[in-house]
């Protein structure tokens, strides 16, 4: 019940300015400062630092960044720079299944989507639908050897309400 405090303090607010004859000078900041505050909540992102596009740069062995934020189902644009000496890849997997010790062929019937070869020193532009399903997904470097030296990331879908 915090409206009948809140007229409360309201009009005792109103009744001590209006006998100061000082209430035009004090209501007007009061009321630019109420809609501005308005106008920033409106601004407010509901996805939580969700991106449609997502930049990352692969090194020996490691995603940076390695944590990506996307909306439920929405094209995401995925750049890829390859800063290592070697190839590496992207690869995404479903929502559940993760690689534990090495990727391997049983592992292929688990990714969800995969930039699967980018050479060293090249970048890569692609598009991929983010899940649909909100979650955390692994992600992983397909390349032998990579995951085991550590070369994981992370792709977390929020609802894209």
């Amino acid at each position: 019940m915090l409206f009948p405090f809140c007229s409360y303090v309201g009009l005792l607010l109103y009744k001590k300015l209006y006998r100061s004859n000082d209430m035009k000078k004090t209501i007007l900041p009061l009321l630019v400062l109420l809609v501005f505050s308005f106008v920033l909540a409106a601004c407010g992102g509901g996805q939580g630092g969700a991106s449609g596009s997502i930049n990352v740069t692969m090194t020996d062995f490691q995603y940076t960044p390695n944590s990506f934020t996307v909306p439920a189902g929405q094209e995401v644009k995925l750049t890829i720079k390859n800063s290592g000496a070697v190839e590496h890849s992207f690869v995404i997997m479903k929502l559940g299944s993760e690689v534990t010790s090495s990727f391997s062929d049983k592992d292929q019937a688990n990714v969800y989507w995969e930039e699967a070869a980018v050479p060293a020193g090249q970048t890569v532009t692609d598009t991929f639908t983010a899940p649909g399903e909100p979650g955390t997904y692994q992600i992983v470097c397909a390349v032998p050897g990579h995951f085991e030296a550590g070369m994981t990331a992370k792709l977390v879908v929020v609802s894209g309400e």
